[in-house]
């Protein structure tokens, strides 16, 4: 979940012969890739689960759901059947403390975990490689980079999403903050790389601009990527800041240029920090925090995502 921060609009001109030359460049080929259309539906199961940031993984067994909640390890593991009924799994973080926005991916040495960590100064992006074939703990956490490392006091950073890419690197989707770009939505998705899952590098360039945040990959298909994010208040279109959060939906050829996201869902609830993987061709399974910043108490939804 990202922390929103909100800076006043400054209204910068442009002109128009710039405009359509940008136009005719970058927003043509984004819309091409939204011919097709999206439904979302929530599912009619009652899951009991409070909290945020959660991050699913299928295993043989039903979903596993690691999801950050006010424990002692500040990240809580259930495992859900089809039919909504959760049970509490045993998680260890050893010697990492307390971390949140949790998320795991593969790596060319094994499963990694990736997490955020907070301490009296900063809060970072860390990684550790997962100890057992679940991920229920890991061992020894190292930083990510020295670039994924602010204050702690930073808001709309953080909310990591490490994939593995179909040529085994591993990529990292994060929320960090444009302060150039003089919005009221300075929230934008920066990605970092790297071949060994352990050591990465940013990315030129933004993935995502224009105050959307808490990025999933959900598929890495080549010429077809699709991923599901959220906006933060006033951002993704709306100039409301009381407007609650929506989830949107994306597509890429590559994992670096994404089309302007399409809205999803409902402004009748806020949902935020979408996580899910694909159940069959064009259907994804989805899980999601909703509830209202104001009183910050959210609970964990699933939900089913297909292209119609």
């Amino acid at each position: 979940m990202v922390k929103i921060m909100k800076t006043k609009t400054t209204k910068l001109a442009c002109a128009v012969a710039t405009s359509a030359l940008l136009g005719a460049i970058f927003l043509a080929p984004a819309q091409a890739a939204f011919a097709k259309s999206w439904s979302f539906s929530e599912d009619s199961v009652s899951l009991g689960l409070k909290g945020v940031s959660p991050h699913v993984q299928k295993t043989s067994k039903g979903d596993r759901l690691w999801r950050s909640d006010m424990v002692p390890t500040g990240t809580a593991v259930t495992m859900c059947d089809n039919s909504g009924n959760c049970i509490q799994e045993t998680f260890s973080t050893g010697s990492a403390g307390p971390v949140s926005d949790f998320t795991i991916a593969k790596a060319q040495s094994g499963w990694r975990a990736y997490f955020k960590s907070t301490d009296s100064s900063s809060q970072k992006i860390m990684s550790a490689p997962c100890t057992t074939d679940e991920c229920l703990s890991f061992g020894t956490a190292v930083l990510t980079s020295t670039d994924m490392v602010v204050s702690k006091d930073q808001k709309a950073w953080g909310v990591p999403d490490a994939v593995t890419l179909p040529d085994g690197r591993v990529r990292i989707y994060i929320v960090e903050s444009d302060m150039s770009s003089r919005t009221s939505c300075p929230e934008s998705v920066a990605s970092y790389i790297s071949s060994d899952g352990i050591s990465f590098t940013k990315e030129t360039g933004w993935r995502l601009t224009g105050g959307y945040v808490d990025t999933e990959i959900l598929s890495t298909k080549k010429n077809n990527w699709v991923m599901i994010v959220a906006d933060g208040p006033g951002c993704g279109g709306s100039k409301d800041s009381r407007k609650p959060q929506q989830l949107y939906i994306t597509t890429s050829k590559n994992g670096l240029k994404w089309a302007t996201p399409k809205v999803l869902t409902k402004t009748d609830a806020g949902r935020l920090d979408p996580t899910g993987y694909e159940v069959k061709a064009n259907t994804y399974r989805i899980y999601f925090a909703e509830g209202s910043i104001t009183d910050n108490n959210y609970s964990i939804k699933r939900a089913t995502l297909r292209l119609k």
